[in-house]
């Protein structure tokens, strides 16, 4: 607009010059002023019909806190040079704010024009890198223009991070209580074999607190380390980690942000890969909108694969997760729960699942805790460093 302001008094002086001074002199500079920037402004909205913008990455599929390519591309139709274009550079929260949002460049006889722009993930997730509002200035840089090229989005997916949770006896222990118990001899006879191929019962690594009475101690002597029995028989159903992002709307119309939904997600996955660790076999199960997954883990490839299946199904406003036993089932259900708040929906499910013997652990953010969240049969807090506190 300064550049207009400008452009208009030079073109006044130079009637005025024309009309006390110099009337040939300055009639030719007024002539000048009028049509060169016409020729420009005329060149400029020709060329801006031939420009294309395309966006690109790498690679779709990301990993967080590492530096990710993406690629710009512009395209020209013409011989004509181009003058200074301009476009914004657009990351979605899951994006550490880039350097720079605003490119302006000039093409001359090229017809391609690449840009590199790195971009670094923190949060995992669907994300999403744009290009829009791109404008055009003239040759003479006095008048902008909008050109014509709708907004460029590329999606990119940022795999969630499997965090160790080191500090793990306590919740170990709550898992492996609530499992059906049984007070069969370490010897069973029966030939029954469970998917860790031990037969009669699954086994995990000894945690301090475990009872002595539970060692295997012949499997122990051949694994060089202490396994414990987990009172689970081989055919009883796994234990259930469920991603529950079926969170309602706040009063204020808002759901929780992406951050607290990438925390809670690499929460369950991260009790997945503990569980496994320590010879516990689960079954993940997220619910999404329409198609859910539900998959049985029993090693850390399992856990790795689904975290990258995972990523579609990060979206707020999932159904509600089915707590209840599958049909026909003697055995009891253990549901550990990671979620982004108890609501009265959920509660309710709870309690219906408790009342027909099952057991329900949540697991939520501990930023999101509140003294005055609905009470629930058991519930941990999961903190900035990956631990796991149990508050009741």
């Amino acid at each position: 607009m300064k550049a207009v302001f400008s452009y208009i008094i030079v073109l006044l002086s130079a009637a005025v010059y024309m009309v006390l001074f110099d009337r040939n002199a300055g009639g030719i500079m007024t002539v000048f002023l009028i049509v060169v920037p016409l020729v420009s402004v005329f060149l400029t909205l020709f060329s801006r019909k031939k420009v294309k913008l395309e966006i690109d990455s790498a690679d779709d599929l990301v990993r967080k806190n590492r530096e990710c390519t993406v690629k710009v591309r512009v395209t020209k139709n013409t011989i004509l040079p181009l003058p200074v274009i301009s476009f914004e550079f657009r990351a979605t929260e899951h994006f550490r704010k880039p350097d720079f949002d605003v490119y302006r460049f000039s093409m001359s006889e090229n017809r391609n024009l690449d840009f590199d722009i790195t971009v670094f993930p923190e949060i995992c997730g669907k994300a999403s890198v744009r290009i829009g509002h791109p404008y055009i200035t003239d040759y003479l840089g006095i008048f902008r223009f909008k050109m014509g090229i709708p907004p460029v989005e590329h999606e990119i997916d940022i795999i969630p991070e499997i965090h160790e949770i080191t500090d793990c006896s306590e919740v170990l222990r709550s898992i492996s209580d609530t499992l059906p118990d049984n007070d069969d001899d370490e010897t069973e006879t029966s030939a029954v074999y469970g998917r860790a191929a031990f037969p009669g019962y699954g086994y995990r690594n000894y945690v301090p607190g475990d009872s002595l009475k539970k060692v295997n101690w012949k499997l122990s002597s051949k694994k060089n380390e202490l396994y414990v029995r987990m009172d689970e028989s081989a055919g009883i159903t796994l234990p259930k980690v469920i991603l529950d992002l079926s969170t309602p709307e706040t009063e204020s119309g808002k759901r929780p942000g992406i951050a607290d939904t990438g925390r809670i997600t690499e929460g369950a996955l991260s009790i997945l890969d503990m569980c496994v660790r320590n010879g516990i076999e689960c079954t993940f199960i997220c619910p999404g909108r329409e198609e859910g997954i539900s998959e049985d883990v029993v090693s850390r490839e399992d856990v790795e694969r689904i975290a990258c299946e995972v990523i579609k199904h990060l979206d707020t406003g999932n159904r509600l997760p089915d707590l209840s036993s599958a049909p026909g089932s003697k055995s009891s259900d253990m549901n550990i729960v990671c979620t982004l708040g108890v609501y009265d929906r959920l509660a309710e499910e709870a309690g219906n699942s408790v009342l027909a013997g099952n057991h329900v652990k949540f697991v939520i953010p501990e930023n999101l805790y509140k003294d005055d969240s609905i009470p629930v049969p058991e519930l941990w807090l999961l903190d900035e460093n990956w631990q796991l506190t149990r508050t009741v």
